[in-house]
């Protein structure tokens, strides 16, 4: 793989908080992009900000989303098949106890529905995407990858076949130290998860019915440093995971690379650096970070990553098979 562009989607002299980016394609040569932004993490001032790239040029970022004085999290962007926007983001001021909300757009991000809950009245730590995208799988079923952070640290997927109308979540997935899911489907009816986790690597578990059961957790031999991962299925087969170099909880995320397996995710090789920084900590203080990616195909099958840079902008690469 060859990166043929790398761009910071936010001027130069913003000062503030930006962190976990989502990315959608609207229509060709059209992205938008989302993320969360404010004063810092956890203040109540962090809103879902959002730009729009049309052909190689970003517009200024705006406001997407912003529905209490509270924090806002995560966003995570969808297309349903009729072509309608989904927003999802997560408010709250415990990330315990979060809720899902979600808006949409019908006419390409320029105007959004009001924001509602994404389950009316739903409490139990946060429902449909927490950070990666949604899947659709081959009979039609979305797949929300979700995960709750009450006490242990839980994974899950909420299911829908409606296009994202109801959701009804699935049992956990067996085991503790996971969050985040990133989804595939390996063929019809077989789904693998790959997971961020506390526990010194990426851990998989596997759906053979739908996302409706799922095995008990294992450990891949890939690295995680209890950082975000997500990956995409490509048209041409292989598929392309973005994540962390470190191995160890809490660990750096000073590098950021691209791993690629040819086998449907029995096996994978690094492929490109997208960042790297061998200072573990900026001269203002701040950690060095490349970390929360966010990973689709384009249309014209090239691959678009976005991944927060040092919690001060958001950088957008596009890689060519």
């Amino acid at each position: 793989m060859k990166r043929t562009s790398h761009e910071l989607i936010l001027e130069s002299n913003w000062s503030g908080h930006v962190h976990a980016s989502t990315i959608l394609e609207i229509k060709p040569n059209t992205i938008l992009a989302a993320w969360f932004q404010g004063t810092r993490e956890k203040h109540d001032d962090v809103e879902i900000q959002g730009a729009i790239r049309q052909g190689n040029a970003w517009s200024k970022p705006f406001r997407l989303a912003k529905v209490a004085p509270l924090p806002h999290w995560n966003p995570v962007l969808r297309l349903d098949a009729k072509k309608t926007i989904h927003l999802y983001f997560k408010v709250g001021g415990v990330i315990d106890d979060w809720v899902t909300h979600v808006q949409e757009s019908h006419d390409g991000a320029r105007s959004w529905t009001q924001p509602r809950e994404l389950v009316k009245n739903d409490r139990t730590g946060g429902r449909g995407p927490v950070k990666n995208k949604c899947i659709t799988l081959a009979d039609g079923t979305v797949l929300a990858p979700a995960s709750r952070e009450k006490g242990q640290w839980t994974a899950f997927v909420d299911r829908s076949t409606d296009d994202g109308a109801t959701w009804t979540a699935a049992p956990q997935m067996p085991g503790t130290g996971v969050i985040q899911p990133t989804l595939w489907e390996v063929e019809p009816g077989h789904v693998a998860a790959l997971l961020r986790s506390n526990l010194g690597a990426i851990y998989r578990s596997d759906s053979f019915d739908a996302g409706q059961n799922w095995t008990p957790i294992q450990p891949t031999s890939l690295p995680n440093n209890n950082s975000g991962i997500d990956l995409v299925k490509t048209s041409q087969g292989p598929l392309i995971l973005v994540g962390n170099q470190a191995n160890n909880n809490w660990g750096p995320r000073n590098t950021l690379l691209t791993w690629l397996s040819q086998d449907n995710g029995e096996s994978w090789s690094p492929d490109i650096t997208l960042a790297h920084d061998e200072r573990l900590k900026q001269p203002d203080g701040r950690s060095t970070e490349f970390s929360y990616p966010a990973v689709i195909q384009l249309h014209d099958g090239s691959i678009a990553v976005s991944y927060t840079v040092n919690r001060q902008n958001i950088a957008f690469d596009i890689i060519e098979l």
